[in-house]
């Protein structure tokens, strides 16, 4: 009885863990492979982790899970290993003491120690390999970029001229407000009747205005009313800051001018230009340096591009997403 039972428990054994063994080459399916390497689900989820974590502005919101975000982050491995191989080929590619040496900078950097590091990583999903592993290819992609891309391009004096002739206006200073508001909010979702009392407010505010208070005597008044958000200085805006329907308004009043109400998706404005800042004409030498960096990263991106389409068309590439 004895042999019988210990003989179905390792029966059990060997089948749970072969369940367990195809589950996870389910899960940790191939999704893509460039020439004779294969890029893993689990590959391809590292590289998200990573961009998310390095673009937060940019990326921070994709989920890992989206079938088309992950053909995002997919686009983003293949052209890493090309580069890689190209870097091999040539015999340039990137060892673990440099590996090591990036990481323990971005440590320092951080303020951060091994511990430390290696808690904030893992917070967002990675192991500390993971993390190594990504860093590789970034310096690759670094690498690459400067000694087949960038070490090639030339900017002419001409080209600068050319440009600066064609994006003069970009160069000004650009004009200046700096503005007070009184703001009563009314969001679209607002019931009908809120909205129509809340623009009733705005407008006996208007009206107080109209017969000469002062905009700071009436901000001041109005200050702990909890329908209206007063701000005595918002600082400075250009144009292109502001809500168009304010910088219209804005951008006609002078210095001192208060304006009338201004109805936007989120409320009503009434704003004071407190000050304005004249558009300053920036001369060819003042921004001849800048127009060098644009052009060179404009072309530097351009062949980068090109040489990936290139990369791209003498590889095998078969994707399985």
């Amino acid at each position: 009885m004895f042999c019988r039972t210990k003989s179905l428990s390792l029966i059990l054994v060997v089948f749970f863990s072969f369940c367990l063994s195809a589950q996870a080459r389910i899960v940790d399916r191939i999704v893509a492979s460039v020439n004779d390497q294969i890029i893993t689900l689990s590959d391809l989820k590292r590289e998200a982790k990573v961009i998310k974590l390095e673009h937060p502005e940019k990326f921070g919101k994709l989920n890992i899970n989206d079938p088309q975000a992950q053909r995002f982050f997919l686009q983003q491995m293949i052209s890493t290993l090309l580069i890689e191989n190209e870097l091999k080929r040539i015999g340039r590619g990137i060892s673990d003491r440099e590996v090591n040496a990036a990481y323990n900078a971005i440590k320092k950097r951080n303020k951060m120690t091994d511990t430390q590091f290696a808690n904030f990583l893992k917070k967002k999903g990675l192991t500390v390999e993971e993390y190594k592993k990504a860093l590789k290819e970034r310096l690759e992609r670094i690498r690459f970029f400067n000694f087949a891309i960038k070490s090639h391009i030339t900017i002419t004096d001409d080209q600068v001229k050319a440009y600066y002739e064609k994006h003069k206006n970009e160069f000004d200073g650009g004009e200046k407000v700096r503005i007070a508001q009184i703001f009563v909010p009314a969001p679209p979702d607002l019931p009908k009747e809120k909205r129509l009392q809340r623009q009733n407010l705005i407008m006996r505010i208007e009206a107080e205005l109209y017969k000469g208070k002062p905009f700071a005597t009436v901000l001041n008044e109005y200050s702990n009313n909890p329908l209206v958000q007063a701000s005595g200085d918002l600082g400075w805006f250009r144009r292109k800051d502001l809500m168009k329907p304010i910088a219209e308004a804005a951008f006609k009043l002078k210095k001192g001018g208060v304006s009338e109400v201004i109805e936007t998706k989120s409320g009503f404005h009434i704003i004071k230009v407190l000050d304005i800042e004249v558009a300053k004409k920036h001369d060819f030498k003042d921004v001849k340096d800048r127009i060098e960096r644009i052009l060179y990263q404009q072309e530097s991106e351009k062949r980068l591009d090109e040489w990936l389409k290139k990369a791209r068309e003498n590889a095998n590439i078969q994707i399985m997403l």
